[in-house]
């Protein structure tokens, strides 16, 4: 069975040589609610399931798992208190499974509430963790598929005064590595405009911003989005463009934020 599933990854992953080729989304989930458990079930499912199912998604505030997520035994930690487990996610039937993997990190100790993770139809070459680059920040969580990273981030509440140091911190992570191409996709807090401005000067002229042109929160805010990057290779470009994916729901929207779809139309 494992000899399958390493052979399964790999003629998937062979489908991707390009970060353009992967579907990529963000979605605030707002977890910790008794609805965890449906949310996980049934408006997670919607986004990884179905005609236009994304490859890759980018999930904060993601409260507790579904029970019927089952833990493969791979757990990777920064510290005792910070570490990112893999499961695996059967979507489908007994007789017709369909798996995805999910990157799980409790990072709220407390409420339970404000975790990160990492949906993925591919089945990770490597799981990432970056130290928290601020005192109050959270740690940064990413998944890497070949030469493509894709990382799930949350900034902090309070005008996402953080996201600068998260995306700084992205980009020293691959300065050696000219080969990687990364994606920053999440809930930064702030405008697109307003963290550009923040930037480092040399993170910026190698980071490529997509974001929808309209608002990703109930409260009128474009605050879901992703930074395609990297640190120094080729200076980066990308086909992707961003979309809300309302229509993928078939049933109410349980998030005060919009799931965002970045991908080549």
């Amino acid at each position: 069975m494992k000899k399958l599933l390493c052979l399964c990854c790999f003629c998937v992953s062979c489908l991707f040589g390009n970060i353009d080729d992967f579907k990529i989304a963000t979605w605030n989930l707002q977890g910790s609610s008794a609805n965890t458990e449906s949310k996980w079930s049934v408006s997670v499912r919607q986004l990884v399931t179905g005609d236009n199912a994304v490859d890759i998604l980018a999930i904060q505030e993601a409260g507790s798992l579904p029970s019927s997520a089952n833990p493969t035994g791979r757990i990777v930690r920064l510290s005792t208190e910070i570490a990112v487990e893999e499961y695996m996610w059967d979507l489908g039937t007994r007789s017709r499974p369909d798996n995805v993997f999910v990157y799980y990190a409790p990072v709220d100790a407390g409420a339970n509430r404000v975790n990160l993770a990492i949906v993925s139809r591919m089945r990770a070459d490597e799981i990432i963790i970056l130290p928290p680059p601020t005192v109050v920040s959270r740690p940064i969580v990413g998944i890497r598929i070949g030469n493509d990273v894709f990382f799930s981030i949350h900034a902090l509440a309070n005008g996402g005064t953080d996201a600068p140091a998260i995306v700084n911190a992205v980009f020293s992570h691959f300065t050696s590595r000219p080969e990687i191409n990364w994606v920053i996709a999440g809930d930064f807090n702030r405008s697109p405009d307003s963290l550009r401005l923040d930037l480092r000067l040399e993170t910026r002229v190698r980071t490529t911003f997509v974001a929808p042109n309209a608002p990703t929160q109930r409260s009128g805010g474009t605050l879901d989005y992703a930074l395609v990057g990297n640190s120094s290779g080729a200076l980066p470009t990308t086909a992707l463009a961003a979309i809300l994916m309302l229509a993928n729901f078939r049933t109410q929207l349980v998030s005060d934020h919009f799931p965002v779809n970045f991908r080549r139309f």
